[in-house]
């Protein structure tokens, strides 16, 4: 029993950190699904590289920087040739939200009057913050998809000068949380994952979570992905089948993912 301790002692003192990193939206989850993870396996150990973004997470893999990446879009056709392997492990309501917790919700029309600047304050008076995405960021086009004249809303605040950017999702939350009247985007995951003090706002009367995903009734949501690159190693392998077993699945339903039937797909193109 002692020889056999102390090699497993060994094991664990020599393992190797996996290396992951990737868009914000996800990260939480992924550090919760690690710690899980390591009830099963005490071996495993994560290392998560922060600020990559899903495009600056791709580049990592390619270069070997990390074994896996996490992405909240799909790989595009300059990236299909390179090799990727995605699997979808969860959709998360994509969100409006703020620290307010008078303002239950927010019409399509109050967005588009809000972005474009016709609606400046919340309804005590204070003023609305916004904190806008950088123009090629997943999330801005996410938001322009609500409607065509939040679109054009959009648009107007992005030009307008002095606006508040959050370069990644975890910049974005917290300049949220900071400013007084903040507003901006987010995802349900990152807020319950991380315990955000911000909140997401219901959309024409229906509140984001896991089950309007999965019934239709919240159209707005992201897809996330794990993104590996030739044969990822044993461990990684144990550790994506963890992620989509009944235990993983269940974390993620807690922490505002609905989970569709795990499928593994090949990068578009190939």
């Amino acid at each position: 029993m002692a020889v056999a301790l102390l090699l497993q002692i060994s094991h664990t003192a020599l393992a190797e950190p996996v290396r992951a990193g990737g868009t914000g939206a996800a990260l939480g989850t992924i550090r919760l699904l690690a710690d899980a993870y390591t009830k099963v396996d005490s071996a495993f150990s994560l290392e998560i590289v922060p600020n990559l973004g899903s495009g600056g997470g791709l580049k990592a893999l390619e270069r070997n920087a990390i074994q896996f990446a996490v992405i909240s879009r799909p790989i595009s056709k300059e990236e299909a040739p390179k090799g990727f392997t995605t699997i979808e492990f969860g959709r998360t309501p994509f969100v409006l939200a703020t620290t307010r917790k008078d303002v239950p919700g927010l019409s399509l029309e109050q967005i588009a009057d809000i972005y474009m600047g016709k609606q400046t304050s919340w309804p005590d008076g204070t003023p609305i913050r916004l904190v806008l995405r950088p123009a090629n960021d997943v999330d801005t086009a996410h938001l322009a998809s609500f409607s065509a004249r939040i679109k054009d809303a959009l648009g107007v605040a992005m030009s307008r000068p002095g606006m508040v950017v959050g370069i990644t999702d975890q910049d974005s939350a917290n300049t949220i949380a900071r400013l007084t009247g903040g507003l901006g985007t987010s995802s349900l995951a990152l807020i319950l994952s991380e315990k955000h003090p911000i909140r997401a706002l219901a959309i024409e009367g229906v509140m984001p979570t896991a089950k309007t995903i999965a019934d239709g009734t919240y159209p707005h949501f992201k897809s996330l992905y794990i993104v590996t690159r030739g044969n990822p190693s044993a461990t990684v392998t144990r550790f994506i089948t963890f992620v989509r077993s009944a235990e993983g699945r269940r974390s993620l339903a807690d922490n505002g993912y609905w989970v569709a039937d795990a499928r593994q797909t090949a990068a578009p193109g190939q």
